[in-house]
């Protein structure tokens, strides 16, 4: 019995995407606790560097959207640029700042503990080792891939004419007469392109542009249940255009610089392919969590019955698989620092899951 005015406990229910997300929670190994200062490390960096670009450059018109928007569009933000960071500290064409530490330790009989530490130290200076313009450009970038998702998910069942406008929101030339979410992306494209070198003007019209118009589109023929010849559930577009985003930041630091031909899927090298799959992952796993609410409401490829949670431990799989031989590849010869990257990627995925099943990322 329970005294007055007192209630007893009641559990707390468990919603469909909770269980959902517990079907993959159960495919991807939970990294050791003991990586607790890493995560702690790398989430400080990018959520710092987030509130000191990000607030700013949004300005007053951030308003127009919901909190529940705003946290979905940061929430993706800080996940892109997580796996941007992520794939500096890997990639054999990185900073040398960033990739001489890492390939030092092939010399260093270092214990798990130390490589911690270590690697706390190495994720806490990303803010200084790397110039502050491309921290303020890559947040930026990713913060513009959040809010079209957001943006999107209101105006993809307007039709093609309204998928299109959202399209020319990132060009010189955006549609008169901006409502306030579409200012948003407007101001952000924008912002982003303030500095941008010559490469980048080029490659933001010759790849970026195109990419963003076919996903835009892609989600108007997603809400009408259009067939997909690739069986994606028109997802294909999206992660395109949100791996190019990221690309017009990172690729010119990860020795991709010069023809766009390298760009476009036939002519991605290995981290380029493993970057589209981890993407691709993500979007598996977000498909699957999330049916029951986008059932009715678009196509998807869990709901057409071609992404299953076989599907998800496959391509889990072969990420891990690639992540490994990537890093051999790269010169990072440790194994303790191999296995503490291979454990960040499960936390990172982990860490997707926890915002799932909250609905932060519906």
């Amino acid at each position: 019995m329970t005294r007055t005015g007192e209630q007893s406990a009641q559990p707390t229910p468990v919603t469909a995407a909770a269980r959902r997300a517990a079907v993959i929670e159960a495919l991807i190994p939970v990294p050791s606790p003991d990586i607790a200062p890493l995560r702690v490390a790398f989430s400080r960096v990018v959520s710092k560097r987030w509130d000191a670009h990000v607030p700013r450059a949004l300005g007053p018109i951030a308003g127009s959207i919901t909190h529940a928007q705003f946290a979905k569009a940061r929430f993706i933000a800080e996940m892109y640029a997580r796996a941007c960071y992520s794939m500096l500290l890997v990639s054999a064409g990185g900073p040398a700042l960033l990739r001489l530490p890492v390939h030092a330790t092939a010399m260093l009989p270092l214990s798990r503990s130390f490589a911690i530490r270590l690697g706390s130290l190495l994720l806490t200076g990303l803010d200084w080792l790397l110039p502050q313009a491309m921290h303020r450009q890559l947040l930026l970038a990713s913060t513009l891939m959040g809010m079209l998702d957001v943006v999107l998910d209101e105006t993809a069942s307007a039709g093609e004419a309204a998928a299109r406008r959202i399209a020319l929101l990132i060009t010189r030339n955006p549609p008169p007469n901006l409502r306030p979410n579409e200012e948003l992306i407007a101001n952000l494209a924008l912002l982003i392109r303030r500095s941008e070198s010559a490469w980048q003007s080029d490659y933001w019209e010759t790849i970026l542009q195109p990419a963003v118009r076919d996903y835009c589109l892609a989600e108007a023929l997603a809400v009408t249940h259009a067939p997909d010849p690739m069986d994606m559930g028109h997802r294909w577009a999206g992660i395109d255009a949100a791996i190019k985003g990221m690309w017009y930041v990172v690729g010119p630091r990860i020795g991709l610089r010069g023809s766009f031909s390298q760009f476009e899927q036939p002519g991605w090298n290995r981290e380029q392919q493993w970057m589209a799959d981890t993407s691709l992952l993500m979007q598996m796993i977000d498909d699957w969590v999330d049916q029951d609410e986008d059932r009715g409401t678009r196509l998807t490829p869990v709901i057409a019955g071609n992404w299953s949670p076989q599907s998800v431990d496959d391509l889990y799989r072969k990420t891990v698989r690639e992540l490994w031989a990537m890093m051999g590849e790269n010169g990072i010869q440790n194994g303790v620092v191999q296995q503490l990257f291979a454990d960040l990627y499960d936390d990172y995925l982990h860490a997707a899951l926890d915002a799932m099943r909250a609905g932060v990322a519906a």
